[in-house]
């Protein structure tokens, strides 16, 4: 019995120390339970926290996105801008050019027109020699005119006279000659 006994008390230590066993096993499934709920609870936040990133990736990539199509509207724009820079740039050359050709066909006929100008003053100058030379010869023949007519009315009152006196003289006018 003695044997019994001990082996009772053997048991009855197993059953004590397996009961304390479990009870540190459980208080350790316990644990790791409140651990893994913990973990869970980390996960479901970490999870959340991930759908959140995502979610601001996919914004932050629709943003990068629009600013992406911006810089490159931004970029064909400044493109244009510098094309049509380049070719006013290039008007403004071939305005500059016509107006510097402009200018010298401005200053020779200038200078023609100046020319033509002192050539007209010459000539006016002439016809109005010309027209007070012509104004001084009419009145000149019109007062040798005047005199032919009165040299002409003497010349036809002497031949009258000279008849007059012929026929005076002679008796009559057939018998002198």
């Amino acid at each position: 019995m003695d044997g019994i006994k001990k082996k009772m008390i053997a048991m009855k230590l197993e059953k004590e120390n397996a009961m304390e066993r479990a009870v540190q096993y459980e208080a350790q499934l316990k644990q790791k339970e409140e651990e893994q709920e913990k973990k869970e609870t980390e996960i479901g936040e970490l999870n959340n926290r991930m759908k959140q990133a995502q979610t601001e990736l996919d914004e932050i990539q629709e943003a990068l996105q629009d600013s992406l199509n911006k810089m490159e509207e931004t970029d064909k724009r400044a493109t244009n801008a510098e094309a049509e820079v380049a070719a006013m740039t290039r008007r403004i050359r071939l305005l500059e050019e016509d107006l510097e050709v402009s200018s010298s066909r401005l200053t020779e006929t200038l200078a023609k027109l100046d020319e033509a100008s002192k050539t007209a003053e010459e000539s006016e100058r002439g016809r109005k020699e010309l027209e007070i030379r012509s104004i001084a010869d009419d009145e000149r023949l019109s007062q040798l005119e005047d005199q032919q007519k009165e040299a002409k009315y003497i010349a036809e009152d002497a031949d009258r006279k000279y008849d007059e006196v012929s026929v005076a003289k002679c008796g009559m006018p057939s018998s002198c000659f």
